[in-house]
């Protein structure tokens, strides 16, 4: 080894170890058997149906006739009850689910009033202040009309005082102007 390589790596193998010369495996959980056989079925699909019939070939070769025969009518037995106990939980499922939507829709159809009754409040709360600000826009108008009416009487008969004087002194004028 020569005297320009380092002896010791700058990093470790993996990054979750920096440091290390030689990279740690981490401590993972051991699969369960299950997942173990799982993910065996998931990656070879083909050789767990083939080992399935096999084995139950086999099984069935060996039971003798009378066993299988009495085996079969109970297995058909039970899948009967589970097709028929399947039938009546569906049935009562569905039963179940229409009883409740029945009583979702009752319940929307209640808040729904309640809520229409809680608009008409509002709008009727609504109306009431609109129908006072009216009013006090009304009476706001009806000042300001006074007041200009006033004005404009004082402003007609200063107009009419102005004319009249203007009237006087025109009559004035033509008196002294001979005419």
């Amino acid at each position: 080894m020569a005297d320009s390589e380092p002896t010791t790596p700058a990093t470790s193998a993996t990054s979750a170890n920096t440091g290390n010369i030689v990279a740690l495996h981490s401590s993972s959980k051991d699969e369960r058997p299950s997942e173990k056989v799982i993910s065996f079925v998931k990656r070879h699909p083909v050789i767990t149906v083939a080992g399935g019939l096999a084995v139950g070939a086999a099984v069935a070769a060996l039971l003798p006739r009378r066993m299988t025969r009495g085996a079969a009518t109970r297995a058909i037995s039970i899948a009967q009850t589970a097709g028929t106990t399947t039938l009546l939980f569906g049935k009562r499922a569905g039963d179940e689910i229409r009883l409740l939507g029945h009583r979702a829709s009752d319940e929307t159809h209640a808040a729904l009033e309640g809520l229409e009754e809680r608009a008409e409040h509002a709008g009727d709360y609504a109306a009431g202040k609109l129908e006072k600000l009216a009013t006090a826009g009304l009476g706001f108008a009806s000042s300001i009309a006074r007041k200009s009416g006033k004005r404009i009487e004082q402003a007609g008969e200063a107009t009419s005082e102005g004319t009249h004087k203007l009237a006087d002194f025109a009559e004035d004028l033509r008196k002294k102007v001979g005419h």
